[in-house]
């Protein structure tokens, strides 16, 4: 009886060891087509590592409208090319407007850039730009190359916060230029007036006080030259606000103050607006800058500016503008100047454009004073491209 029973266990367990062996929840083991995972091994990050960059702008242009009486020195016609304003200084307080060569043309590089970018760390960065103008011409009269800037920028030194030092850009019009989009056509009031400098050597903290970056500042004090070397003991102070209430809607109230030998200084007060749609833009600037002047009389500079731009297809955008601009509205004889620009752009390929456009100026004598015989009418077609590596 015994062994009946012994050997029906033994058949039982024979039968149900595939079975269990079927139902078994162990992996298979590893085959070609189902390798096991790797793991990756981290790398530190790539530093230091840089980037070359820089852009280039110029026009055809044509003189239509302007001073017909061409003068020549040399065989070069003495009259200006280009409109150009003139800046309130105490040898010119009325800022007597240079009119433009009627019927002067030809092909000029106006600006060009070369920036190099180095990322030390993760925290620090540096920055070397050089500027070839039409303007800063050499013992020759060649286009002359300077330095633009030239700076160490140490990231979050506070939360959301980055310390500049060296020639870096000032708050004056950085928001207000960029927004306006087309510095390759002409300067923004600010800029174009001579109120204020691109750049200038000192410290500057920039950043945003929220998470939301809703509230930004920034604060610099430098040598108040721009790009030339300090020549005195008097420092420059900037601050600007910029503020986004609104994801569409920015303002940036901004002042600066200079302080001189004697009773002298300088203090310029400014506001910029923008409201940005979905294929447009609108913004407006407002400057008003305060001259002490020791043994002279004191002079306040004013200006408006309103331009919009849009985009009529993805490769073709339009802007237009309006400044009034009053050198020294405690002057009672003086020359206002209404400038008027209104382009086209089209970007056939990225960051490469070209901008027919036209920039005129009307001259409103004030009290005495007598304005030119002729206004300004320039018609040009404005090219401009960037470029990068890598």
């Amino acid at each position: 009886m015994k062994r009946i029973w012994w050997t029906a266990v033994a058949i039982g367990c024979a039968l149900t060891s595939p079975a269990l062996a079927q139902t078994s929840t162990n992996p298979p083991p590893p085959t070609p087509s189902n390798p096991p995972p790797q793991q990756v091994t981290g790398t530190d990050p790539d530093f230091p590592r840089g980037r070359v960059s820089g852009l280039v702008f110029g026009d055809v242009y044509y003189d239509v409208t302007g001073n017909p009486n061409h003068v020549y020195t040399n065989g070069a016609d003495v009259l200006p090319a280009y409109i150009d304003p003139s800046t309130p200084s105490a040898t010119n307080p009325a800022a007597q407007p240079n009119v433009i060569g009627k019927d002067l043309n030809g092909l000029q590089i106006r600006r060009v850039y070369f920036q190099l970018d180095n990322d030390l760390s993760i925290k620090v960065a540096t920055r070397f730009r050089l500027e070839a103008d039409s303007k800063e011409l050499t013992s020759g009269g060649k286009i002359g190359v300077f330095v633009k800037a030239a700076y160490v920028q140490v990231k979050n030194v506070l939360p959301s916060g980055n310390l500049f030092v060296g020639m870096t850009n000032t708050p004056t019009f950085e928001n207000s230029e960029e927004y306006w989009g087309y510095r390759a056509v002409e300067k923004t009031l600010v800029d174009l007036r001579g109120l204020g400098p691109a750049s200038d050597l000192g410290v500057n903290l920039k950043g945003f006080v929220d998470g939301s970056l809703r509230i930004g500042y920034s604060a610099m004090i430098g040598d108040g030259n721009g790009q030339k070397p300090e020549n005195n003991r008097y420092k420059r102070l900037y601050f600007g606000l910029p503020l986004r209430p609104m994801e569409n809607l920015r303002i940036e109230p901004y002042v600066d103050y200079e302080d001189f030998a004697g009773n002298a200084d300088r203090a310029l007060y400014k506001l910029f607006l923008g409201y940005e749609m979905k294929r447009a833009a609108i913004g407006a600037e407002l400057a008003d800058q305060v001259i002490h002047v020791e043994g002279a009389r004191n002079r306040e500079p004013f200006g408006l500016s309103f331009f919009a731009r849009g985009k009529a297809t993805e490769k073709v955008g339009l802007f237009a503008r309006y400044d009034r601009w009053q050198p020294n509205t405690r002057a009672a004889d003086r020359i206002d100047t209404d400038l008027y620009i209104a382009g086209v752009d089209w970007e056939p390929y990225k960051d490469v454009h070209f901008m027919p456009n036209i920039e005129a100026t009307q001259y409103r004598a004030r009290g005495a004073a007598d304005a030119p015989a002729h206004h300004d009418l320039q018609a040009r077609v404005t090219f401009y491209y960037r470029f990068s590596k890598p």
